[in-house]
């Protein structure tokens, strides 16, 4: 019995150094191919490795350096309890996002109770930790939470450069944004106004804003404001961001202001201008989309090519390739055609190639899904600008029963119709548009609901 202990004794023993010295080869070749840049298939080597047990810390920062490189694509496969394994920020913070999705909030902020503070990833962190408040209406602890995550990215941000300084910008941009918008569910327009003024105008994400900023002026009453904002949609600079929402914004502006004729010019413009190029667009779409990665392929094609199409095509293109999603898939492909490309000896081809496909399928998708929810925008909206039509036409019959006059004047407007705050500064619009100047301006219309003599709730 004795020489039995001692013989599974010395088995184990030496099972466990041929485990470890096994480890400690494969550790070596993926240290050789992260020198030789080959980061995808370091991070497959390793991580493959430690599927089912829990690397030691020396392993885990390697892994999170490797990430840093690759994005985490590569984990898209892995489930829940390989991902825990792991045991790294990057696979708490993957499960957190996966759980957020799933609306299982409490495993979300159990995950993300383990990020450590000074953590690259601790900001975005806070980003979903805020947003499962949101949705668990914990709007306090919300906006407490999205201000860290603001104050947090804002760190990074003025230590960091080119890719990661616009990641943490955004990342900051977006916890603001999300303050604004819980002010604006709250009611609190001008507490909200003000947070959207926060975005910086050379923000990809400013353009957006605009629009939320222009509905909450509305909620406060001041329509000139709103159409002033909603103007700045006319500058060339901002061409390519074509919203059908503030069409409708316009139209329901200038019915608050009584401006009827006004309001039916744009509601006929509309469905004159834009809801035929919308019909040509699904017809294009539905014609080509069956094609193998046709959308994918649209993001790289050359705008001469897309407007010849259809002009919408090259707004969708541009508002696609400026979202985040977007954009981190898209680096991540990048990294991988950098590996593909290389072409070193010990890089796993079988495994980039596959990677690559299945990333050029989920950018085909997402392309897709975004240019078919655009089209969806504009028949919906298409139906208000139908009903609040009518309702036009129902107040000017009951006007011209009444006998109420018409203002057909289109010269009107007075610089007493405008609100001026007390740190705002006023210039007059020369019909030409200035960077610096965008979405400042305010017109200065007249309500006719006045002298239309129409009563508070008529209107």
């Amino acid at each position: 019995m004795k020489y039995l202990i001692l013989t599974l004794l010395f088995t184990s023993l030496a099972y466990s150094a041929s485990t470890e010295e096994k480890k400690a080869k494969i550790y070596a070749e993926a240290q050789k191919h992260y020198k030789d840049r080959d980061y995808f298939t370091a991070l497959d080597t390793i991580a493959q490795l430690y599927k089912y047990e829990t690397p030691d810390q020396n392993i885990q920062h390697f892994i999170e350096e490797l990430v840093t490189h690759t994005g985490t694509h590569y984990f898209n496969t892995f489930s829940d309890l390989e991902l825990r394994k792991l045991n790294i920020p990057t696979t708490d913070l993957i499960m957190a996002k996966r759980n957020l999705y799933l609306n299982k909030f409490e495993y979300t902020h159990k995950r993300l109770k383990r990020m450590p503070k000074g953590h690259r990833l601790y900001s975005e962190g806070l980003l979903v930790k805020g947003t499962a408040y949101l949705k668990e209406k914990e709007y306090d602890k919300a906006i407490k939470t999205y201000q860290e995550c603001s104050e947090v990215a804002f760190g990074w941000e003025k230590q960091t450069e080119d890719k990661q300084k616009n990641y943490f910008a955004v990342l900051k941009e977006t916890c603001i944004l999300n303050i604004a918008r819980i002010h604006y569910k709250q009611k609190d327009y001008k507490l909200a106004i003000r947070h959207y003024e926060e975005i910086p105008k050379k923000s990809f994400k400013w353009p957006y804003t605009l629009m939320e900023k222009a509905w909450a002026y509305y909620y406060t009453g001041d329509y000139n404001r709103s159409l002033g904002i909603l103007m700045t949609y006319n500058s060339p600079l901002l061409e390519s961001y074509f919203m059908p929402e503030a069409e409708v914004l316009k139209a329901m502006n200038y019915f608050k202001l009584c401006l009827y004729e006004d309001a039916l010019e744009h509601i006929d413009r509309y469905y004159n201008t834009y809801a035929p190029r919308s019909e040509k667009l699904k017809s294009l779409i539905k014609s080509q989309g069956s094609k193998e990665l046709y959308f994918f392929d649209l993001m790289f094609s050359p705008i001469e090519e897309t407007e010849k199409g259809n002009k919408f095509i090259r707004n969708l293109v541009t508002q696609a390739s400026k979202r985040i999603k977007y954009n981190l898939d898209l680096n991540s492909y990048f990294a991988m055609n950098a590996e593909i490309f290389r072409a070193n000896k010990g890089a796993n081809l079988k495994l980039l190639l596959r990677m690559q496909k299945d990333l050029k399928e989920q950018i085909n998708h997402y392309v897709k899904v975004s240019m078919y929810r655009f089209i969806n925008e504009i028949h919906e909206l298409s139906s208000e600008m139908f009903n609040l039509k009518l309702e036009i036409l129902s107040r000017k019959r009951d006007l011209a029963y009444k006998n109420k006059t018409f203002n057909k004047d289109r010269s009107r407007g007075d610089f007493s119709n405008i609100t001026v705050a007390p740190d705002q500064e006023f210039y007059k619009f020369k019909s030409e548009f200035w960077a610096d100047e965008l979405g400042d301006y305010s017109l200065a219309l007249k309500s006719s609901c006045k002298t239309r003599r129409l009563k508070p709730d008529d209107n």
